[in-house]
């Protein structure tokens, strides 16, 4: 079964990655998709930087790829020949919101949902809160995967000091 993990990535987490890890041993291909229309703030990544963290992150993972979607995303799981769209539980909220979204894929496009929690490392992990930390000047090294981790540092505290 072919599934695609949706989201922004901006950055990429050690959640991020510990989920598609996960998914790579349960599913036969893993579809990481980045969203680069979404409603969500500005991203601070561009979607290519996005793609090259990523990329380098699942480098090791034959039967996971990253693309990027506009647009619904059920219609970009059809195009990449996905079964199922898997998105993360972190807490209930994320359940009520997640909820709205596979019944909506489920009319639009007949696409089933997959609801994975994190692992419990990971639970807190948000990229938004990433974000903040960095917005502050903190070491990111908890949260973001250590293959990455410098760069994203970098990238993410000069975008934030020269938005101030």
């Amino acid at each position: 079964m072919k599934v695609m993990y949706p989201g922004t990535f901006d950055p990429p987490t050690k959640g991020h990655l510990s989920l598609i890890t996960r998914a790579s041993v349960l599913f036969d291909s893993v579809d990481v998709a980045i969203g680069i229309d979404t409603e969500k703030d500005k991203p601070l990544l561009t979607a290519e930087e996005r793609m090259a963290f990523l990329e380098t992150l699942t480098q090791d993972m034959p039967n996971v790829s990253v693309s990027f979607f506009e647009g619904l995303l059920v219609k970009h799981a059809e195009e990449r020949g996905c079964h199922a769209i898997l998105r993360s539980l972190r807490t209930y909220t994320d359940f009520e919101h997640e909820k709205t979204l596979a019944h909506t894929n489920k009319k639009i496009g007949n696409i089933e949902t997959l609801l994975l929690l994190p692992d419990e490392a990971y639970q807190s992990i948000s990229a938004s809160l990433i974000r903040d930390i960095a917005r502050r000047g903190e070491d990111l090294t908890p949260f973001i995967p250590e293959g990455i981790a410098p760069k994203v540092t970098e990238m993410l505290q000069a975008r934030l000091q020269s938005n101030r």
